[in-house]
């Protein structure tokens, strides 16, 4: 396999991991902390998605 396929087959494994992470429920908690947490989170989530798609569609153009 050579380096290009390696780079988008690691790049879909990640963007699939984020998008099982951002499907899963997230359960309402008593702690705010742990509210503020789970929002923080599935804000990045949601960027570094997108970025890493972008990355993906760079590295299929080379």
């Amino acid at each position: 396999m050579d380096v290009k396929k390696k780079i988008i087959a690691e790049l879909d494994d990640r963007i699939r991991r984020l998008d099982e992470h951002r499907s899963c429920c997230t359960e309402p908690t008593e702690n705010q902390y742990d509210e503020l947490n789970q929002a923080l989170s599935r804000v990045i989530g949601a960027s570094l998605y997108h970025e890493l798609e972008d990355i993906r569609g760079f590295v299929e153009k080379l």
